[in-house]
Order: C-alpha cells, then structure tokens, then sequence
C-alpha cells in the first residue's frame, strides 16, 4: 500500500467485535469508561449486544474500537495520509489525526452519547431518489424531518419527528424510492438535537485542540480542516448538522487518495465507498490487515 491512504472512521449503528490486542493506551481508555461507570470491555468481551446498543454505551465502545483497530493498522506499517470520520467517527479521526487527545476524545464522547440519548424520534434511508428528490420530499411534509446524512448519490437518510419521518418514507416510495428503517434511538444530525448539541458544547469548549498531522476532512464541512479551532466550532454543530459523506469522498479523491481503509469493526463505510463512481479503493479492517491483500 505505498498509494495515499485514507482512514475511514465509522459511526454509530453497529456493535464492536472482538477487540485486536490491547495497548496500554487502549487499556487506560476502558480504565478510564469503567471509571465513568462504563465497563464496555466486559460488556464487549460478554457480548453484551442488549447493552452494548444503547446510545449513551455504544458511542465510546465505537470510539475505543476504532482507536485500537487505528493503532494495529499502524503497527502493521498501515498509516494515513488523510482521515475522515462519519458522524461520531469524526472524533476517532481527529484522534488519528493528533489533533485531539484520545483520553479527552473518550469524555467527549461519554458526554456526547448521554446528552443525544432520551430524545425522541427516528431516521430512516431513502434509496434511489437523489438528495434533491428527498429534500423536495422533506420540504413537502414540513419542517419535521430533514436530510441526515448525504452517503451516495442515491442514498440519504432523513431524520426527525416520527410522524414525519413516516410520512416521507410512505411519499417517496410512491414515487419509486425504497425506505429502510434505521434502528437507531433518536433523530440524529436535525435540530431536534439541540438540546444535545447545547448540552455538549461547554465541555468541547474546555478541550485542547491541535494542527492534525495528516489533512482532516470533515464530514460536516467536506473539506480540509487544519486549524484548532475550526475543529472545535465543527464539533461543537455537529451533532445536528448533516453529515455530507458522498462530499467527504469527492474530497478525498481530489486529495490523490488511492485506498480507504475503514478502521471499525464493520464494511458499512466500504460498501457505501464501493458503490460511488471513484477512483478509490475501499477496503475493510479485515482486508488491510490480511498480508494476502
């Protein structure tokens, strides 16, 4: 793999698997959840999925997979020259990055998923119908519900109230789109997230943020970020900004980026990547670290 590389940080919506070795840095991170009365690696180590899927447990169980999958990658001479995180994977990214310290990443992301859990609502993906077609659809049935995320071309997830989010999904299969309900806790990346946003952004302020050493792109802006606090105000929008992934591909081509890695215990960014009309490359963290690849 001597072409440019990316790592690709996935979000929620999925469980950790089994955990590669343990650093001490990784071992200090589950120390330091068990101390917020968080014991994700029993939890992983049980297969405590029931657990394990809740908002609050599951964002820095995802966090600390992805780091320890980050540092088996480097250890077996696989380091990015560019990252990129969805949604919660931003913070795993800007970990890789070093613009974030991973301990002060991990609180972050312990107070990230207590403040989104308890809102009510729901998201759902519209396949098949471009984003024009969903924002059309959106603005059609109001002002409760939005598009989430931009994954592909013709792949969006809308997010809102679930009347709403009902609603959409009902209009734009009638018009030859294809709806999947997502199983998530709330309406993730729309403004019934404030609350949450409100309730993360003091302890953002408090953090220390650094120059990446590698270009960040960032899922909400879709472009290369370099500066500290320019990072921090990203974060501190994010949770109900939409996360504009099919731009954070663009980017990443126009960067040279040859091959993407997906650093989380999953393919769902692979598979998102692989279906795109670019030139990349989209590996999973099985195959990157397979010595046959």
């Amino acid at each position: 793999m001597s072409d440019p590389i990316a790592f690709l940080f996935p979000g929620q919506g999925r469980v950790p698997g089994a955990l590669p070795p343990a650093s001490e840095r990784i071992d200090r991170l589950f120390a330091l959840a068990e101390e917020r009365g968080l014991p994700l690696r029993t939890w992983i180590e049980g297969g405590r999925t029931d657990l394990l899927a809740r908002t609050e447990n599951a964002q820095p169980a995802l966090f600390i997979d992805s780091l320890a999958r980050d540092e088996a990658l480097r250890a077996a001479g696989r380091s990015p020259d560019a990252v990129a995180g969805h949604s919660l994977g931003e913070y795993s990214a800007l970990v890789s990055a070093g613009a974030l310290n991973a301990s002060d990443g991990l609180g972050a992301v312990i107070e990230r998923g207590r403040a989104m859990s308890g809102i009510g609502g729901t998201m759902a993906a519209i396949l098949k119908l471009d984003v024009d077609a969903v924002e059309a659809l959106c603005n059609g049935v109001g002002p409760g519900v939005c598009v989430a995320n931009h994954n592909g071309p013709t792949q969006i997830v809308v997010s809102g109230e679930r009347a709403a989010v009902e609603e959409l999904t009902r209009r734009a299969e009638e018009i030859g789109g294809r709806s999947i309900a997502l199983k998530v806790s709330g309406p993730f990346h729309s403004p019934l997230m404030a609350p949450a946003q409100g309730a993360l952004e003091p302890f953002l302020r408090r953090l220390a943020f650094a120059a990446p050493d590698v270009p960040v792109v960032s899922s909400v802006t879709a472009t290369v970020e370099r500066d500290p606090e320019q990072l921090r105000e990203i974060l501190c929008r994010q949770i109900t900004a939409p996360v504009r992934w099919l731009d954070v591909i663009r980017r990443l081509e126009n960067l040279g980026i040859a091959t993407a890695v997906e650093v989380g215990s999953g393919d769902v960014l692979t598979r998102l990547g692989s279906r795109m009309a670019t030139g990349i490359r989209f590996m999973t963290y099985e195959e990157a670290t397979d010595e046959r690849v």
